[in-house]
Formats: structure tokens, sequence, C-alpha cells
């Protein structure tokens, strides 16, 4: 007698067709229950219009059961679908990481070293996390000294006024003086 080994792997392509044939079996029986429990319904249906207690109770309680194996037998296909997309997508992982790894042996035959790559990528990921520190502190000081811009604008506009009153009285003095240079001159 030949003893089977319980942990041996299936190929993928085996198990997803294991998984069909298991798949359609399951519908199959599904459909035919869905069928009895209609029946079952309609038969309880008609012992309850004609006043029949017990055909009824046996009617509903057949249904009651069929209604638990179809409940049971669709979560069974559900759970066959969801193993046939796990393979499916198992497939694909095995090709990305064939793929990476066929990536990793280039760059070493390239000369590449991944940990001098790695670590310049960190070391500038944190020089650009510095600079961004630092200009976002430089930004909310400059925020913070423009935030008391109304007491700054209202003493710049009290400088101004200040100025441009002392301008023109400048020019006021200017102009009489340049006033007394002209007839001076013309004297």
């Amino acid at each position: 007698m030949e003893i089977k080994n319980p942990f041996k792997k299936v190929s993928s392509d085996d198990l997803k067709t294991k998984l069909s044939m298991s798949e359609q079996r399951l519908t199959t029986r599904e459909k035919e229950l869905i069928r009895k429990r209609d029946q079952a319904r309609n038969e309880a249906k008609k012992a309850l219009a004609n006043g029949n207690d017990r055909e009824y109770r046996v009617a509903s309680r057949r249904f009651s059961m069929i209604e638990g194996q179809v409940s049971t037998i669709s979560s069974m296909v559900e759970m066959a679908q969801s193993m046939s997309d796990v393979i499916e997508m198992e497939s694909g992982l095995n090709e990305v990481v064939e793929i990476g790894q066929n990536l990793g042996q280039w760059q070493k035959q390239l000369g590449f070293d991944n940990t001098k790559l790695e670590s310049a990528v960190t070391n500038i990921r944190t020089s650009m996390d510095k600079v961004n520190t630092a200009t976002n502190m430089m930004t909310s000081s400059m925020d913070a000294a423009m935030a008391g811009g109304t007491e700054l604008s209202e003493m710049q506009d009290s400088l101004r006024s200040e100025l441009l009153a002392e301008l023109s009285s400048e020019d006021t003095e200017e102009d009489s003086f340049s006033k007394k240079l002209e007839s001076e001159m013309k004297e």
C-alpha cells in the first residue's frame, strides 16, 4: 500500500483544474438544492393556505434544512472562486519575484552596489527633509514677522508722513533760498 504525502506541493495548474471541477460540481448541487428549496417553500405555502398544520411543519422543516445546505454550498463556491483568484495572483507574484531577482543580478554585473545606492538615497532624503524643515522654519519666522505687520505698517506710515512733512518744509526753505539767490543774481 502506497502512502501519499499530504504535504506534497501541487502545481498551480493542477490545483486550478481541481478547483474548477469542484466549483462546477458544487454549482450543480447548489442549483438542484435551490430547486428543492423552492418546491418545499411552495408546499409549505399550500399546506398553510389549506390549513393543514402537519404538512406545513414537514414542508417548512424540509425548507429550513435545504436552506442551510444551500447557504453552506454557496459559501464553498465562493471559497473555490477565491482560491482560484489567489492561485492566479501567486503566478503573477512568482513572475515579479523572478524579475526582481534578475534585476538584482544584473545590477551586480553592472557594478552597482545596492547598499551604497540605498545609502545615497537615504542621505538625499535626509538632506531634503532638513532643507524642508529649515525652509518651513524660515517661512514661519517670516510669517511671524509679517504678522506684526499692522504695527509695522503703522510705524512706516507715521515715518512716511513725518518725512514728507520734513521734505516739504525743506522744499519750502530751498524755494525761498532759491528765490533769494535768483533775485540777488538779477541785481
